[in-house]
């Protein structure tokens, strides 16, 4: 099942980027064997220890100072009694207040210049920690209501700030052969949106033929033989969903069908910082000639969230 790519919202800007593969057949009695490249062989061997992420709690006050201006104040603790870094976004009534800002001491503060109403508007504070081991939390605080009405936020106007950047780590992705499947991960790809207008994002990828050279010279493995299977390294921030598993072949991730969604924010979401990644899968055509093969994945990822809702096409 392939997850097709929301349309993006008007005005947004595409960028692409290249991540490459590489993978070893070696000849055997009747199929494919597996050699693992040699780059691959002589890099150490990481341990991953899976650890369970430790939850926060963030508890939040407003205090009205001279005028219409109100301090805002978050607390952030974590259940083991650690203090987690990491950063607060203030909310009034749903609307972003200021940038994020940085937690310091276990609180983080913003200023805000408010329009004095009697309408009583929820006032938020949400907590991304900077490390995947901590859990995100929130906190609210509705300011009671007074006889000459309450110092509440109607509205904010708040400039756009921040920025939207995406990084991929460098190198080539080794496949591991065995039979006739190879497999391998994607490299990391750094998300961070810190922008106060929370437009959203979209992440997708594409891959071209797999090439081959030496004893594989004129041949190749088409790039729709290529799957995967989206993973997150630690824990998904700001509401950012995960594209669904896409097949080898069926219908793979070749550059004739459209681009599969790695991840993706819906507008109004999306802030704060997501590493994501990719379990691949190759499935080797019968009668693939043994030598060294190399293809190229083109990453694209466009600044503005979707605006419908995410379509399962059939298989």
């Amino acid at each position: 099942m392939r997850q097709a790519l929301r349309k993006p919202a008007p005005g947004s800007r595409s960028r692409v980027a290249l991540t490459s593969f590489s993978l070893l057949l070696g000849a055997a009695s009747c199929l494919i064997t597996a050699s693992a490249p040699t780059a691959a062989a002589s890099a150490p061997t990481a341990l991953t220890v899976a650890r369970v992420p430790i939850p926060t709690t963030t508890s939040m006050t407003a205090s009205v100072s001279a005028g219409a201006t109100v301090t805002l104040t978050a607390t952030v603790a974590a259940a083991d009694g650690t203090a987690p870094a990491g950063w607060v976004l203030f909310e009034a009534g749903g609307a972003v207040i200021g940038s994020p800002v940085v937690v310091a001491g276990g609180s983080a503060s913003t200023a805000a210049t408010l329009v004095p109403t009697a309408r009583l508007l929820p006032l938020a504070a949400l907590f991304s920690p900077a490390s995947p081991a901590y859990l995100d939390s929130s906190g609210s605080y509705t300011e009671p209501a007074t006889s000459g009405g309450a110092l509440l936020p109607r509205t904010v106007s708040v400039p756009p700030s921040g920025a939207f950047t995406v990084t991929i780590h460098p190198g080539t992705v080794p496949m591991t052969v065995s039979g006739s499947v190879a497999t391998g991960v994607l490299q990391d790809i750094t998300v961070t949106d810190t922008r106060t207008s929370d437009p959203g994002w979209q992440i997708s990828g594409q891959v071209s033929a797999f090439t081959g050279s030496g004893t594989a010279a004129g041949w190749t493995i088409p790039g729709s033989q290529l799957g995967w299977t989206p993973i997150v390294i630690g824990t998904l921030k700001g509401s950012v969903v995960l594209g669904g598993t896409v097949a080898p072949a069926k219908p793979g991730l070749g550059v004739a069908t459209a681009a599969a969604t790695l991840a993706e924010a819906p507008r109004g979401c999306g802030s704060g910082t997501n590493v994501l990644s990719a379990n691949l899968t190759l499935a080797i055509p019968l009668g693939t000639v043994p030598g060294p093969y190399e293809g190229a994945m083109t990453i694209t990822y466009v600044d503005a969230g979707p605006q419908a809702k995410s379509a399962n096409q059939s298989q």
